[in-house]
């Protein structure tokens, strides 16, 4: 997972087709759809290094 709109594994609903209702939630606080340590990781790694300034909170 590279992206936001990336799925974080296999068990991830989101799709182009069928979007998530709580994209942003999810990809802040997610997952959502699942519950995985692993994913939520992912997300906050992410989250790190898209970070603009250190006032950008990670939940």
């Amino acid at each position: 997972m590279e992206l936001f709109i990336d799925h974080c594994c296999e068990k991830c609903t989101h799709s182009k087709e069928s979007a998530c209702k709580d994209f942003i939630a999810c990809c802040v606080e997610g997952p959502i759809c699942h519950e995985n340590p692993e994913c939520k990781a992912k997300r906050k790694t992410i989250m790190a290094r898209v970070a603009l300034n250190d006032k950008f909170v990670i939940c």
